[in-house]
């Protein structure tokens, strides 16, 4: 298992645990952050276009990242 050490602005952390439910620690924001990252990664090498939309489903934004770009669709 490889370790890995972040460095995270303390209001980068705060703003998060603001808007979650109850109080997030640094590291399990961190690891379901890698957890999403993985989905997206996998998501993309299938060829998949990652969205977002509002609640009624009428408007979408495409996630724009460049390392998820670069990835060749393994279909």
């Amino acid at each position: 298992m490889a370790e890995i050490r972040l460095q995270i602005p303390d209001d980068v952390i705060t703003n998060f645990q603001e808007k979650l439910t109850e109080r997030t620690k640094p590291t399990d924001i961190a690891r379901d952050a890698m957890t999403l990252y993985n989905w997206a990664v996998n998501e993309a090498a299938r060829g998949r276009v990652l969205l977002t939309s509002n609640t009624e489903g009428t408007e979408f934004t495409k996630l724009a990242m460049p390392s998820l770009q670069s990835i060749s669709p393994k279909i």
